[in-house]
């Protein structure tokens, strides 16, 4: 097994965790990142570097392998107890007096590693807020690390996870389990996992709940970044925050000009930042369909939301003739003959795809949508096509390539969502497609697919209440639509056939009315 990291490898594998996960292995960390990629291979079964660095560039398994071992999931429960004491002596008790009358919370654990860092803001907070007049409390927690993620759900620690936290505390939150300690579900339920990359502008959005936030809470994750991704993460998450909200950073986080949007709070042994009162609750980014904490700029020649032609870097601007009684604030560019006649030939040649596939006649059709990509790489239908054809053959990792790829070309592709939902789902990453079904809702709120399939991850989540709503949601939807009509994405499927399934799987899950009652009164508390 060859694990030699050369300088072209070094500087491949740098570059790729640089550019995707932020993560910053400078020539003084070369060594560090050398041992990280040797266990990564011999996890992976790959059987030289060339070959992990290939699966990975591809999204394949291989990152998942690099990144658990890349990432430093050292933490414990309570960790420093300077800014647990201020949140417990002035920063909850300013947002109960904020949010008394919404009696809403929420929370984000951002890079929790194995959980022990969100499962003790749950305490902390049910603590504090008691039970006699309830509260919405919503505590999302989020890593890139899967392995992480896994630990944290199953929620199972050594002493080790214990060593600032006091015994009474244990035992009234854990119970013991073979000389480890399991934590109670009243506060597991309180936790919500995901993962998420960091340095990715996938956030805020309200389809993966990053948004009018009141806490953050985000230790010793940047110090792994460079400086430019960890001032983007700092801009982002001041507009993930609601005006007022807080922001709670490791001391060994860079200095405060990264956070100088914020406002600066001193308590005793610790620093932590503001969102200003006053601020704007949010605008929409319409370059990115997020929201961000003030508007962007838009240049006079550049609009929201235009999608400009690839054109060949041989041609001039003497090759298309001028552009009469156009607006000076746009760009267009008169298609030669040429073009016309060939976008035509591609609008043919995906109508006899398109209609291949409706007949369910598969025969040559991957070949058929290579060779249209190839010619238009930016054809989102067709690579989404592609995509589904890989993912019913039971393809994943390239199914899921694909389907990434046609979302960089069109990131409001609600087929492409959806599909990628799918591939999660299938994959048992349930998180991640419930975060895609939701985007997909986002997109487009009669998507009914979406729904449905949201109610599916809440059912095998447990969580019945919100798997109820979904189907119900579904089923009202669809009652507003002729019996016979056609649903997108549904493949021939009619309006009164999809409520049929939603309203069985809906009856499945009640089981009876007693138990669908208490779940329902559990989740209102």
């Amino acid at each position: 097994m060859s694990a030699a990291l050369n300088d072209n490898l070094y500087l491949c594998f740098r570059d790729l965790l640089l550019t995707r996960y932020g993560l910053n292995y400078p020539e003084h960390k070369r060594t560090d990142l050398a041992y990280g990629l040797q266990l990564a291979l011999a996890a992976s079964g790959h059987t030289s570097l060339v070959e992990l660095y290939s699966d990975a560039m591809a999204g394949g398994p291989a990152v998942d392998a690099i990144l658990a071992q890349l990432t430093i999931g050292e933490t414990y429960f309570f960790r420093n107890g300077a800014q647990f004491d201020a949140l417990r002596d002035h920063i909850v008790p300013e947002l109960i007096a904020r949010r008394t009358t919404l009696r809403t919370l929420r929370v984000w654990s951002a890079g929790c590693a194995t959980g022990e860092e969100p499962y003790s803001l749950a305490i902390l907070l049910s603590e504090m807020l008691g039970d006699a007049y309830p509260w919405n409390l919503s505590i999302l927690a989020t890593d890139i690390n899967p392995v992480f993620l896994t630990r944290a759900r199953d929620a199972l620690y050594g002493a080790w996870s214990f060593r600032e936290t006091p015994h009474t505390v244990r035992d009234k939150y854990w119970t013991a389990e073979q000389g480890r300690w399991r934590l109670n579900p009243e506060i597991r339920r309180l936790v919500h996992f995901a993962r998420l990359n960091l340095a990715e502008p996938c956030y805020p959005t309200i389809a993966n709940g990053t948004c009018a936030l009141d806490l953050i809470v985000c230790r010793n994750v940047t110090i792994y970044f460079d400086t430019a991704t960890t001032q983007k993460v700092a801009e982002r998450f001041y507009s993930a925050l609601a005006p007022g909200g807080w922001l709670i950073v490791g001391h060994a986080e860079p200095q405060a000009s990264v956070y100088h949007q914020f406002e600066v709070h001193n308590f005793p042994n610790t620093v932590v930042y503001r969102k200003p009162v006053n601020a704007p609750l949010f605008v929409v980014d319409p370059f990115n369909d997020i929201f961000g904490a003030e508007p962007r700029q838009t240049s006079s020649t550049q609009q929201p939301n235009m999608r400009f032609p690839l054109q060949s870097a041989e041609r001039s601007a003497a090759d298309y003739p001028p552009v009469l009684n156009e607006p000076s604030t746009k760009t267009y560019v008169q298609p030669q003959p040429q073009e016309q006649i060939r976008n035509s030939q591609l609008a043919s040649e995906w109508q006899t795809i398109a209609a291949r596939l409706e007949e369910r006649d598969t025969t040559g059709v991957e070949e058929l949508l290579v060779q249209l990509l190839f010619t238009n790489p930016a054809h989102v239908q067709a690579r989404t096509a592609l995509a589904e054809l890989y993912a019913n053959r039971g393809e994943w990792v390239r199914a899921r390539q694909q389907s990434l790829l046609a979302l960089e070309q069109d990131p409001i592709y609600v087929p492409a969502h959806y599909l990628l939902a799918q591939i999660h789902e299938h994959q048992g990453q349930l998180d991640a497609a419930l975060a895609a079904y939701r985007r997909s809702i986002y997109l487009d709120q009669h998507w009914v697919l979406g729904m449905l399939g949201m109610g599916n991850i809440w059912r095998r989540l447990g969580r019945l209440g919100d798997a109820q709503r979904c189907y119900r949601n579904v089923i009202t939807q669809l009652g507003a639509l002729p019996p016979m009509a056609p649903i997108p994405g549904a493949k021939g499927t009619t309006a009164s056939e999809l409520s049929v399934l939603a309203a069985q799987q809906m009856q499945s899950l009640l089981g009876n009315e007693a138990a669908f009652t208490a779940d329902e009164s559990h989740l209102q508390k």
